[in-house]
């Protein structure tokens, strides 16, 4: 049976279409082929915006809690704008709609029930009913149709001018089925023709032909015919998004609480097998604190400098780390409850702190001798997360009841966040201009190839008359040229905070040197 929410959303069906439809417009204006221009807050806030609409219309009011996902969404849409890295724009769209699902998890349901493992369930679930309910745009009320067909079916045995007029409702009710089919007709051929075209050129040269034939006027014989699929399937994309995540969360019962039973296996079984692995970690960590914090020399290996040994295992303790993180969630839940198990628990999780900052450490060392790149920030950056997530893992041990799952989610948001709106790429450009001793060529290339142009700004405070090569200085003349023509050709509806500052730099660089 339908819950009453997907019955309202059925009810009233003409308006959550209408009001996709013209969410699909706005979707369209504000992201086709802009995906990090200033329109890209603006249409995160008008989604919020509708998903608050549409659940009012389905009798849910909004709640306070919700507020805070929002919160983080919001912050992510700006965070777009201020950049252009690649990076970003595709994890900031990720992290929007991932607050996005919680939220309206948040609003249906008590996730606040919800333990680690249901959470994840849930959320698996959420997107799957999202995924499937795509059908739900093209299908009508085809029970409410029948029953009225009945009806007038039941009239006309008695008089036959009631029998045309059924007749008619019936020719009537068939026209809306028939536009969805085509519109499904059309959002399939928008994915198959491009790929049959491709496929054939013969096929491409008859569409091609006959598109033209159908085209009579002079002024519509140069139309881009890609440009229009793409806005299209952009459309229908926001559209469809938009009604089948609301029809796949009103139908979706999932509510109910995590029933947390207690562990069934032995626990010797538990004790026996993190104590090993304690011992192990304690000796592991104790040769960290003496031969790599306190730097105890004498007792490196043979023909290993100092150098060689912190720069060597970095990758190795990060997986290892990954591992105790689930290893000890698991212990937890599966076996019995006891104090010597949560102590080795304990154990395991702080020689994890430890293996943790031996890596960060190491890395640290690495960025000291070859500076730093994109890469080597993300893993000091997750570093510094796994390290916090640990510590609501620790406490867990000893508190059942803690909503790690939600501490997790908030420790990563609020630290992702802070990271998009740190601009790192400008940040590595400063310090490795900062600390070069003579502007390498391979230096260079990175600086402004392998970087977004969230680094001009850095980049144009290097002096040509540093660079000795040439052929290095003419790169650089051209790499400004090209930031500043793009820059010249920025609409106001693909106006990005980041490029226009790359712009302003390059431009200033340029007049500089005429």
């Amino acid at each position: 049976m339908d819950s009453i929410f997907i019955q309202r959303m059925k009810k009233n069906r003409r308006w959550f279409l209408i009001m996709s439809l013209i969410y699909g417009v706005l979707f369209t204006f504000c992201l086709y082929r802009n995906l990090s221009g200033i329109t890209f807050p603006v249409i995160t806030a008008v989604s919020l915006w509708f998903s608050v609409l549409f659940l009012r219309k389905a009798g849910i009011t909004f709640q306070k809690g919700t507020l805070r996902y929002f919160v983080g969404i919001l912050l992510l849409g700006i965070s777009t704008v201020l950049t252009d890295s690649g990076f970003f724009h595709f994890f900031n769209s990720v992290g929007i709609i991932l607050l996005f699902m919680m939220g309206m998890a948040h609003q249906l349901y008590k996730d606040s029930e919800w333990g680690f493992t249901e959470y994840v369930k849930k959320f698996f679930i959420m997107l799957w009913t999202w995924i499937i309910s795509v059908g739900e745009l093209f299908r009508g009320n085809r029970k409410n149709t029948e029953v009225k067909i009945k009806a007038d079916g039941a009239d006309c045995t008695e008089d036959t001018p009631k029998e045309n007029t059924g007749a008619r409702k019936m020719k009537w009710k068939n026209a809306g089925p028939v536009l969805l089919g085509i519109l499904a007709a059309l959002l399939m051929l928008i994915i198959v023709l491009p790929l049959l075209m491709m496929s054939d050129k013969i096929f491409l040269q008859i569409f091609n032909s006959l598109f033209r034939f159908l085209n009579p006027f002079r002024f519509m014989r140069n139309i881009d015919f890609g440009n229009i699929i793409g806005i299209v399937f952009t459309f229908l994309f926001g559209m469809v998004s938009l009604y089948a995540f609301f029809a796949g969360l009103f139908k979706m019962n999932l509510g109910g609480t995590d029933v947390k039973k207690p562990g069934s296996s032995n626990y010797v079984t538990g004790i026996t097998f993190t104590g090993i692995m304690a011992a192990v970690y304690v000796l592991y960590s104790g040769i960290q604190i003496l031969f790599l914090f306190l730097r105890l020399d004498s007792g490196l290996p043979d023909g290993v400098t100092y150098s060689q040994y912190a720069h060597q295992g970095f990758w190795q303790l990060l997986f290892v780390s990954l591992i105790n993180f689930v290893t000890v969630l698991v212990c937890a839940k599966i076996f019995e409850d006891n104090r010597v198990l949560k102590i080795l628990l304990t154990v395991i999780s702080v020689c994890t702190c430890i293996m943790i900052l031996s890596a960060a450490y190491r890395m640290v060392l690495y960025v000291g001798e070859y500076d730093l790149s994109f890469l080597r920030v993300l893993v000091l950056w997750f570093l510094a997360v796994l390290m916090i997530i640990f510590f609501g893992v620790i406490y867990s041990i000893f508190k059942k009841d803690f909503m790690l799952f939600r501490y997790i989610t908030a420790v990563v948001s609020v630290c992702y966040i802070l990271f998009s709106f740190s601009r790192p790429d400008a940040l590595i450009a400063r310090y490795n201009i900062q600390n070069a001793q003579e502007t390498e060529e391979t230096d260079l290339y990175y600086l402004m190839y392998g970087l977004s142009e969230d680094a001009a700004g850095e980049i144009a405070g290097l002096d040509v008359r540093d660079i000795k090569d040439s052929g290095m200085a003419t790169d650089l003349e051209n790499y400004f040229k090209e930031i500043s023509g793009e820059n010249q050709r920025m609409s106001l509806r693909e106006w990005n905070y980041s490029r226009a500052a790359a712009g302003k730099a390059a431009e200033e660089w340029l007049s500089e040197r005429e």
